[in-house]
């Protein structure tokens, strides 16, 4: 029959096997990950050969003048209205309607060409030559869109005013 374990030896591997565990595990990572290794590393090296590592460093090295000077000029009055407009600004990108807007800006580059062709050609236009224009249909939907801007600009700037 056996005899039963009483003590179990425990073995504590030293430092220098654990260092070598590590450098083993490290080796296998390495092996593993080597395509991302090897993109990092042509990464760096462009960021390198444009500076824009030293440039990093500088930054970092001197972080605290850096964000001292960045600070300062974010408590400027100015660059609060800066902020307010950005947000106001993405605010209103946000609620535009994007098939209305390229609509409007396709005719707004159109309208730019015909402006670049008529300016090329200096020919001054007189009274009856405006009302003849009117009676165009392009030029006559141009408007009507230009005075439904109006309208609906002068509703939203009459808000706050009474009739």
């Amino acid at each position: 029959m056996a005899k039963a374990i009483r003590q179990i030896e425990k073995t504590t591997p030293s430092s220098e096997e654990l260092h070598d565990q590590d450098i083993t595990a490290l080796l296998k990572q390495i092996v593993e990950n080597r395509q991302a290794i090897s993109t990092s590393l042509n990464i760096l090296n462009e960021l390198q050969q444009t500076g824009v590592l030293d440039t990093l460093n500088g930054l970092l090295k001197t972080r605290v003048k850096v964000a001292s000077i960045a600070m300062e000029q974010v408590n400027q009055p100015s660059m609060h209205n800066i902020i307010k407009n950005g947000f106001n600004t993405i605010e209103f990108l946000g609620a535009l309607d994007p098939e209305k807007l390229k609509v409007i800006l396709n005719a707004v580059s159109k309208g730019l060409d015909e402006t670049s062709e008529r300016i090329g050609q200096n020919e001054p236009i007189g009274l009856w030559g405006m009302m003849k224009t009117i009676r165009d249909p392009d030029v006559n939907t141009a408007l009507s869109s230009m005075l439904g801007f109006l309208n609906g600009m002068g509703k939203e700037m009459g808000k706050g005013r009474t009739h």
